[in-house]
């Protein structure tokens, strides 16, 4: 194979997450092992000092990571870019949850007309948005979800029912990136592309109590839910 320095190049690039040596040298027969480190050190050599890529090498694999030098500059483009990841849904869900609370899952998925609303949960979950408050006094005894005073600062609230109209509310979310000094979900990204291949490793028969189990506060394990009708 000609140019297999440029493949190896693009084969990591391409890959994004880790790839295994073992892997590379697999797929590429002609590849051994010794003339693989040899393309290792070759290009951490031109990825290194002030690139602003470099090469990492760890555990048997390799990656490509940008260079820790250029991170507060890289994150000051990006944070904002993040920002406007947040997609319909996540909004839809969190302006839900804000005037229907306590609501539980399946509530919420009725009203956005039976659409599935775990991941976006789960996302506002970990954004610190939303909590989980109790639990609804039925069969399942399924988990309330309302917000928290995370999101009363974020929208310069001092009190749930200082919430302006519902359209009013939704334009608001859109507009995260505009004078709000602090970013909505700080560094965190949660695009629904994330959420769902967070789905796929979860067990479909998981029960949405298993789904967000280490998302429950200490205070609301096993009895001491406070109950709603």
């Amino acid at each position: 194979m000609e140019n297999i320095e440029n493949v190896v190049e693009s084969l990591i690039f391409s890959c994004g997450n880790a790839i295994a040596k073992a892997d590379i040298c697999e797929k590429i027969p002609e590849l051994t092992h010794q003339k693989l480190n040899g393309i290792v050190k070759s290009l951490q050599k031109k990825y290194s000092g002030a690139s602003g890529i470099l090469l990492l090498e760890f555990n048997g694999k390799l990656q490509f990571s940008s260079n820790p030098k250029y991170g507060d500059a890289v994150a000051d483009v990006l944070t904002p870019l993040k920002e406007k990841e947040l997609t319909k849904t996540l909004l839809e869900v969190l302006a839900t949850v804000a005037y229907k609370q306590p609501i539980t899952r399946l509530e919420i998925d009725d009203m956005r007309g039976g659409t599935n609303s775990e991941y976006a949960l789960s996302g506002l979950l970990k954004a610190g948005l939303i909590e989980a408050v109790g639990r609804k006094d039925a069969v399942g005894r399924p988990l309330l979800y309302g917000t928290t005073d995370e999101f009363l600062k974020k929208f310069q609230l001092s009190d749930i029912s200082e919430l302006p109209d519902y359209s009013e509310v939704l334009e608001q979310l859109m507009l995260i990136n505009s004078s709000i000094g602090d970013t909505l979900f700080k560094q965190r990204s949660i695009d629904d592309d994330e959420l769902a291949e967070a789905a796929a490793d979860k067990d479909t028969d998981m029960t949405e109590e298993d789904l967000f189990a280490d998302e429950v506060p200490d205070f609301l394990e096993g009895e001491d839910y406070e109950e709603y009708e």
